[in-house]
């Protein structure tokens, strides 16, 4: 089962995406972490050691040596690769990137996404993803040409179909307060990896649009929110309750039925 969370800059997926697959995996589910950080979110990563959450230096360096090591790792295996540059090369045809530049680093974060994808489907893991194919296709509006509902309709149907959705939503004046922070946190050079703030409120609309073009193709998508512990921990335990409908109760796989030997964390890195 492949669990995508999309929704706004600072909506918190990231953080809902740890605390839904702490939940999981405490109730015996084999969960795959599938994370798609910023170089700022890995300080305060609660997979990082305590010792370790305050590095800053090795942030930017990180973040271009781990798509290199990825797609070099893909190379190496050209059969599986062809897909994955075929939902790159299809989803690019789509939208028309504002430069050569956003073009280029769109399509190597769509071939290690899909990859990404394609590893999590072949396994009978839960994985959850906190920026899957839905928040890629967000991305692709922002950093195109001015987008309307048709090349946006177009791609979803192009893409890969979760099997369950979730919507983060936050209020837009704590959006602003958590990207300003985020933003005063981070270094002149980490800056230059994120879009500004105006750009990223502007992803509202484009969620807006995509909340309503998979509720008439008849995709459920789960409302979720991360603003405070409180609503952190109920939004995890409305998602857990869906994927027992969805597979615990069908399938058996619960802690005491199907004990789960590993659980693993994977990253794709933007």
């Amino acid at each position: 089962m492949i669990i995508e969370l999309f929704g706004p800059p600072g909506a918190g997926k990231t953080t809902l995406a740890y605390a839904l697959a702490r939940r999981l995996k405490g109730s015996g589910h084999c969960v795959d972490l599938m994370l798609s950080c910023r170089p700022a979110e890995y300080r305060s990563s609660p997979s990082l050691p305590s010792g370790l959450s305050g590095l800053r230096v090795a942030a930017v360096p990180r973040r271009l040596a781990r798509p290199l090591r990825e797609l070099l790792a893909i190379a190496c295996r050209p059969s599986f690769m062809s897909d994955d540059v075929a939902i790159a090369t299809g989803l690019l045809k789509i939208f028309s990137p504002i430069n050569i530049a956003v073009a280029i680093r769109l399509s190597q974060y769509i071939l290690r996404l899909s990859h990404c994808w394609r590893r999590a489907s072949a396994t009978r893991h839960i994985a959850v993803l906190d920026q899957g194919f839905v928040q890629l296709i967000c991305s692709l509006a922002l950093l195109s040409c001015p987008p309307d509902q048709s090349p946006i309709a177009q791609a979803l149907d192009f893409s890969p179909r979760a099997d369950l959705l979730v919507r983060l939503e936050a209020p837009p004046h704590l959006l602003v307060a958590r990207l300003q922070e985020r933003e005063r946190r981070q270094s002149a050079t980490e800056r230059l990896f994120e879009l500004d703030l105006e750009t990223n409120l502007r992803s509202i609309g484009i969620i807006d649009q995509l909340d309503r073009l998979l509720l008439d193709r008849g995709q459920p998508v789960i409302r979720a929110i991360s603003t405070d512990r409180r609503s952190l921990s109920d939004s995890a335990a409305v998602i857990e309750t869906a994927v027992l409908a969805r597979s615990g109760a069908a399938r058996g796989l619960t802690a005491q039925s199907r004990p789960c030997a590993a659980n693993s964390t994977g990253s794709v890195v933007t």
